[in-house]
């Protein structure tokens, strides 16, 4: 089963963290197998950054892609080279949603 969760507000970031964190542990007692991705968007994006001090190197080490939008890296004037190892830039989030969506993606808003 392949699952798209999506972040958008910092205050969520907790949240996310472990719904991803919960689902992988389920994922593998079950024997699902699938793609795991993280889109962050919106002010979340801060917390995607080396400064921003969210655990994110433990979901690239277990495979689950952590996309991060380039129009928010913009608007929050964020360089790629700010992000955290292992991170994908997409063009826009909200599209990266509806693509996933649109090829069969569980969509998961903590």
């Amino acid at each position: 089963m392949n699952v798209i969760f999506h972040l958008d507000e910092p205050s969520k970031w907790p949240i996310a963290l472990g719904n991803v964190t919960n689902y992988l542990a389920a994922a593998a007692a079950q024997g699902s197998v699938g793609q795991v991705e993280l889109l962050i968007n919106g002010p979340a994006v801060l917390g995607a950054t080396k400064a921003g001090g969210q655990p994110l190197a433990p979901l690239v080490a277990a495979g689950v892609t952590v996309a991060v939008c380039a129009n928010a890296m913009k608007s929050h004037t964020i360089t790629a080279a700010a992000l955290q190892p292992g991170l994908t830039v997409v063009a826009a989030g909200v599209f990266e949603l509806a693509l996933r969506q649109h090829a069969g993606y569980a969509y998961i808003k903590p």
